[in-house]
């Protein structure tokens, strides 16, 4: 009797036994060697859970499962369940109707108008952040960009009423939850040993804690009647289509916290790479500082930092070769079925957007850095996902892409940086990060 589904090829035997014990550690070359072996797609069946996973780096698989049949899948339970318990139930977490309901309510703030009213509080901080350059040219950018990314989340967020203290905890606070989470998840039983030994517990105090945080916060912003026209006004004085009512206070917090997350984490790690990418390649470093010149004043205004330029191509490689959302996960709600694959509701689909992003199917030398690639007119076909794709774009594109240019472009006007390393290590957590970015700043 034939089967019922016809999975990819599958990772089975001592292969599948190194897949789901290395994967903890080395996740990227555990999947990128999976890929080699099995091809653009692969089916791994977790023998102790019985769950069924298909990886995949196949464009049109990606963009199937993002966009053509998206209403088949949800986020998996990684998210909404074993992340959810941490941070919450917003926009990352959240699935079905309360998501969409969600989206609507919290995407005006994220518009290309409202982000051009976040761009002066953006160019402060950047400012304060670079002062002491001048006087102290050694410097760990992963260090500094995650500590000024999160400060521009913090008052972007929520103006001044947070304290520096505050924002050191919730810093903290989201590295150590991330620890946890990426061990449940990638170590097989390995909930219930953390449940054991009281880790969890533990853990989820500390998300409380970050949640407090942002209720004191959100409390002192009622107490005090102003209006600040930051994204805090935006989430509090939005309103249901369907109700007219607003966000309770939980349903509040826990935007602002996956906020938080997303929007600082993200780009402090994308920095790190651009940074690192420009040190090591001095002809394109030259070139930027070309552009910027050239720009003359305009160089800083919104216009100029979103429109087509080499400043964003010079993001978009360096987040094509190390993207900071290295995978997505979703989960069929029914059977489905792509060209000669078919799977069965509840198997797991891991779209693997960092081999996506170096696929030689796609791209000419994949590992090599060429911000040129992206002048190409058909840029937007490329096999290139970092934001996701669909209904699910993630809200903050626009932001974290003017962001990052914004210091892109005030850094190398006046700077330039030499890094101590030549190979950067790279770890997968939730997002992709460094370790570290230790190097030498000099004034240009």
């Amino acid at each position: 009797m034939a089967p019922k589904f016809n999975y990819p090829t599958e990772i089975k035997g001592k292969r599948k036994l190194y897949s789901l014990f290395n994967g903890v550690k080395n996740p990227l070359g555990v999947i990128s060697g999976n890929h080699v072996l099995a091809g653009d797609s692969y089916f791994l069946r977790a023998s102790l859970t019985n769950k069924k996973l298909i990886f995949s780096q196949d464009k049109e698989f990606v963009e199937y499962i993002l966009k053509q049949n998206h209403k088949n899948y949800f986020k998996s339970e990684i998210q909404s369940v074993t992340l959810g318990k941490y941070i919450g139930n917003g926009l990352l977490t959240n699935n079905g109707k309360d998501w969409l309901q969600q989206r609507r309510l919290i995407q005006p703030g994220f518009s290309k108008i409202k982000i051009t009213n976040l761009v002066s509080i953006m160019d402060e901080e950047i400012e304060k952040a670079f002062q002491p350059f001048d006087q102290e040219p050694e410097v760990d950018l992963y260090d500094f960009f995650h500590t000024l990314a999160f400060n521009i989340v913090a008052k972007t967020l929520f103006s001044s009423d947070i304290e520096e203290t505050e924002i050191k905890e919730l810093g903290k606070i989201i590295t150590e939850v991330q620890e946890v989470f990426a061990k449940e998840v990638r170590i097989p039983l390995y909930t219930q040993i953390l449940s054991l030994f009281g880790i969890i517990g533990k853990t989820i105090k500390k998300s409380e804690k970050a949640k407090a945080i942002i209720q004191r916060v959100l409390d002192k912003r009622r107490n005090s009647g102003e209006e600040k026209n930051d994204l805090l006004d935006m989430l509090i004085q939005s309103r249901y289509e369907d109700t007219g009512l607003p966000m309770s206070d939980k349903q509040l917090v826990d935007e602002m916290l996956i906020l938080f997350i997303a929007g600082h984490e993200t780009t402090a790690n994308a920095l790190s790479f651009i940074f690192f990418e420009i040190s090591q390649h001095p002809y394109e470093a030259e070139k930027l500082r070309q552009e910027i010149e050239n720009e003359g004043e305009n160089a800083f205004s919104t216009e100029s930092l979103m429109k087509k330029s080499f400043t964003m191509n010079v993001i978009k490689e360096s987040m094509r070769l190390h993207p900071p959302a290295w995978a997505i996960d979703r989960q069929a709600l029914e059977d489905d079925r792509f060209k000669d694959y078919s799977w069965e509701k509840g198997t797991l689909i891991i779209l693997y957007i960092a081999g996506l992003h170096q696929n030689p199917k796609y791209w000419d030398h994949p590992t090599s850095f060429i911000p040129e690639r992206f002048d190409d007119e058909n840029a937007k076909n490329f096999a290139y996902y970092p934001f996701g794709a669909g209904p699910r774009l993630c809200i903050g594109e626009h932001f974290a892409m003017m962001e990052m240019a914004l210091i892109v472009r005030k850094f190398y006007k006046k700077y330039n940086f030499q890094s101590y390393q030549k190979v950067l290590e790279k770890k997968a957590l939730v997002t992709l990060r460094t370790t570290s970015l230790p190097g030498k700043i000099t004034k240009i």
